[in-house]
Formats: C-alpha cells, structure tokens, sequence
C-alpha cells in the first residue's frame, strides 16, 4: 500500500481542541477592560526586553567673542593736552587769503568710539564708482549743467596702467609713494596731521634722524587732516582694503567723524572755517565714494549739507555760513565736494552749481578770461608779511576752468580755453627768484588746481603743464633716505607759512595722483 505523505496538522488533537474552546469561549464573555490590560501588560514585557540606549546629555559651552583691535602703527605716546592755539599775529593776515584761518581750534583728539564698527565695516566697494570705468556717456553721473559727464573717481584700484599713457612715470609713482609714507609717519596717534607739531612723531615709526622743519598754524589741523587723507584715497587707499595704509585711513576718518557737529560742519565754527569744512567734506565724500561704507554715507551727506547750508542763496561761498560775500577759493573747494558727492550717490542740490556757475561768470573778464578772487579783475591774495616775496598766480582762473569743466561746460567754449591759455603762459616753475620781478613763484596751490584744470582740458594744454609741473614738483621732493625728511617737500611755496611741511606735501602729492585720480570730463 503507498504510503501518505502527512503534515503535523492533519493528525486529530482532541484534548488541545477542547483547550482552544474553552479558552475561546472565556475570551468572548471577558469584559473589554480585562482585554485591553492584557494587551499592554504584553507590550511593556516587550519593551522591557529591548535594549535601549540612554540618551547622551548635552553640555552647553558658554564663550565670550571679541574682535582683535589692529596693531598700532606706531608707539603711541601719552597724549598730550591740547591748550587752545594763540590767535595768529596781525600782521600776518591777509590782504585777501584764500587760505588763512585765524582763530583757534579745540578738538577732541580721543578716537571715535566706533572703533568696533570700523574693523567690521568691508563697505561695498565692488560696487564703487571707483571701480567702474569711466564713459561720457555716463549722464547719469554729470555734474552740474549741461555738458557730457564729470569725470568719474578713476581707476584707483588698478588704474596705474594709466599712468605712462597720461603721462606719468616711475618718476612720479616713486614721488607718490614716499609722500605717503612720510604722510603716514607723521600723523598723530589720534588720526590727526598736526599742523604745527607734527614733528613731535618724527623718528618713531621709520627710525630715520632728524627732526623735520617746517610747521604751520595749528587751527589748519582739520583741513591738513582732509588733504592728507585724500592723497591716501586719491592712490586707492581705504580703511577696510587690504595694505600698509589701511589703519591710517581708518584713523583719520574716525577723527574726521569725531569732529563733526550734529548739522555736519567739520570742525569749530571759529575764523575761517569753512576751508577746514570744505576740504574734510571733500575727503569724506570720496571716501565714501570709493568704498559705499555704511559707516562714511551718513557723516558724507551731513557734510554735504552743511555745506549747502552755507552757500549764500543763488550765488556761491565764503567764511562762513551765508555771510553775504563771495570768493572763487572757497568756492572752488566747494564744487570739488559737490561733484564727489554726486558721483558717490549723495543728494546734492542742483541749485548749488547753478549759484557756483553764476559766481564765476560774474568775476571772469571776457577780455583775458581771467577769473577773480573776490572781484572780476583782480589777481587774488597773499599773506600781508609775504607781499613782494611772491608774484601773484593765475589761482582762480585754474579754479574757475577746473570747476566749470565739472560743471559740465564744453570744452570748446571761450571761458575754458581762454582761461587754459592763460594757464600756458604761467606754468609751474620752481623758482625762489622770480626772474625778473624778484619775486618767488612757488605756489602749491595754484600747482594743486591748474593740474586739475589742465588734465581735463588735455591735448597741448596737459602735454606742456605736465612737462613742468612733474620737473617742478619731483625734482624738489627731499630724497635723502636717512632723514626724516624724506618723501615731503619744504613749505617754501606763497602759502606754506600757514599750511606748513604737511600742507605742501599732501598737495603736491595729490598733484601727481592726477594721473589715476579722476577720469577725463572730455573725450
């Protein structure tokens, strides 16, 4: 018989049948609660056998941050008081000075507290007009009336390739950078130029001998302060770029900021001001122009708009705030501010060139196209003690061809190529003698603004200035590299009495920049 395959199931199990009934039968009749406590008596027996991990206990780590103050430049000596300034000898007033300012200045000297806001400031300067190549069809950065556009801030950060092509050369770059190192060695602890004791830092950050010579009036320390750091600004130098002029930038714009007043004016309201204001205002504006720092716009357009303030209703500046007169000097200054400032992206009042370009129309003869001081056909101002020591200059025609050139004029028309050609018939010279009249016809200043004038007008006019101005200037630049002396220039020119060694060397510096600092208003 074949054998059955089976399965342990199918054999009968009579006694575990009647288990399963029984167990059956009392499950239905249980209440549900029993049911439910059962259930979950089994699952806790689960979980009890289950090997869990106790979970790791998390410790918090408390620390404190704090940002590192940058290495000081310098050693930084107990600071000194400052006792107000005497007020300046009579004699050595002005007959008309475009410069001197004669009261004294009280400052505050200690540095800004927004110290920790300056390390963290990286600004936006990939967005800086700086960085932007300059076009005449930019309208949109025109300055004043009419015309193409103003020249932009240049190519600072890399615009040294222009520098052969416009005329420049290893010469001047060399004379450029020694200037700024003797700048940077002489500026206060506190981010200042002392006007008239910059010597007391002679010696300590370069270790060469000598005490430097040459000093000014103290209350020019804010507008001193304003030049030097534009020659820094006007190389491409900032406070959050990278290099060996980074942390004296940044300590020059916190003195500037600490001496601003609640309305925007920089410095005390005493005597002149309004050079100390114009000049800071200028180097605020740019600062904030090259970088678009968060930590710059607001005190950039106060100064701007003291400085609006300050201009008397449908005409141009003086001293003081609407004093009722008008000078070509402040003036000048004035629209170098308002251009920077409309560059950078600041308000700026159209009303404001239109009163500068009034101005100069109205002191600018139409015979010779020369520009006035305070008045058409006058030949501008000296010191009372340095008449006869220095010929007089064609100052205001370079200030009146610079600003309306920025303003937007043509360069075809009369007033500026009247006002150039009578620039090519005194170009800078260094000379002690005068020739002739035996007078002395060094003058930083009128040096300053007829490279500003003669750069934009270019062709001919900038050929044979150029020419000059560089044999004059970095030809006199003191190149002994064991003084202290070194990379500045003596203040021998017709204002170097009031603006002293610091004066003459941030101009004359911001003379050779010109290659790089500003772009062409005409193509």
């Amino acid at each position: 018989m074949e054998e059955e395959e089976y399965y342990e199931d199918d054999f009968p199990h009579e006694e575990e049948d009647g288990f399963n009934q029984f167990l059956h039968e009392q499950a239905r009749r249980a209440p549900w609660w029993m049911m439910s406590i059962g259930i979950h008596a089994i699952m806790i027996a689960l979980c009890l056998l289950i090997p869990w991990e106790q979970p790791t206990k998390t410790v918090v780590q408390e620390f404190t941050a704090t940002l590192e103050q940058d290495e000081v430049e310098e050693e930084v000596e107990e600071e000194e008081d400052w006792e107000e300034e005497e007020e300046l000898n009579p004699e050595e007033e002005p007959t008309e000075n475009p410069v001197e300012k004669d009261d004294a200045i009280e400052a505050d000297h200690n540095e800004s507290d927004d110290n920790e806001e300056f390390e963290q400031d990286k600004g936006d300067s990939e967005d800086a007009m700086s960085d932007q190549n300059f076009d005449s069809k930019f309208t949109n950065t025109a300055v004043g009336l009419g015309g193409g556009a103003a020249g932009n801030f240049g190519g600072r950060f890399g615009g040294k390739a222009n520098l052969v092509a416009r005329g420049g050369g290893k010469g001047t770059q060399s004379a450029v950078e020694a200037g700024l190192k003797w700048l940077r060695d002489h500026q206060n602890p506190n981010g200042y130029w002392d006007t008239d004791g910059y010597f007391s830092q002679c010696g300590k950050a370069h270790g060469r001998s000598g005490r430097c010579s040459g000093v000014g009036n103290g209350p020019y320390d804010p507008g001193n302060t304003g030049l030097a750091l534009l020659a820094f600004l006007g190389a491409g130098h900032t406070h959050h770029r990278k290099g060996k002029f980074q942390k004296t930038v940044k300590k020059a714009l916190q003195y500037l900021k600490s001496i601003q007043d609640a309305e925007g004016c920089f410095g005390p309201r005493q005597g002149h001001f309004t050079y100390n204001h114009t000049i800071a205002a200028l180097a605020m504006a740019e600062a904030y122009g090259l970088t678009k720092s968060n930590m710059l716009k607001a005190s950039a357009q106060r100064g701007v708009d003291f400085l609006a303030k300050a201009q008397n209703p449908g005409f141009a500046w003086r001293y003081s705030v609407q004093p009722g007169d008008n000078d070509s000097s402040v003036t000048g200054w004035a629209v170098m501010v308002l251009k920077s400032a409309k560059i950078a992206g600041l308000e700026v009042p159209q009303e404001c060139f239109e009163g500068a370009r009034k101005w100069y129309d109205s002191v600018t003869d139409d015979q010779y196209y020369r520009t006035g001081y305070v008045s058409k056909g006058d030949r501008g101002a000296r010191l009372k003690s340095q008449v006869g020591k220095f010929s007089m200059s064609e100052a205001m025609t370079a200030v009146a061809v610079m600003a309306r050139a920025f303003m937007g004029m043509e360069r075809t028309d009369p007033l500026l190529r009247g006002g150039a050609d009578l620039l090519l018939q005194s170009l800078p010279e260094w000379s002690t003698d005068g020739g002739p009249g035996g007078t002395n016809k060094i003058d930083f200043y009128y040096w300053y603004y007829g490279t500003l004038a003669m750069f934009q007008m270019g062709g001919d006019y900038w050929k044979r200035w150029n020419e000059n101005m560089k044999s004059a200037i970095v030809d006199n630049q003191q190149k002994d590299k064991g003084s202290c002396l070194h990379g500045s220039w003596d203040n021998v020119g017709a204002w170097g009495a009031s603006g002293g060694r610091v004066y003459a060397t941030a101009t004359n510096v911001l003379s050779l920049e010109i290659y790089y600092r500003y772009e062409r208003v005409f193509k």
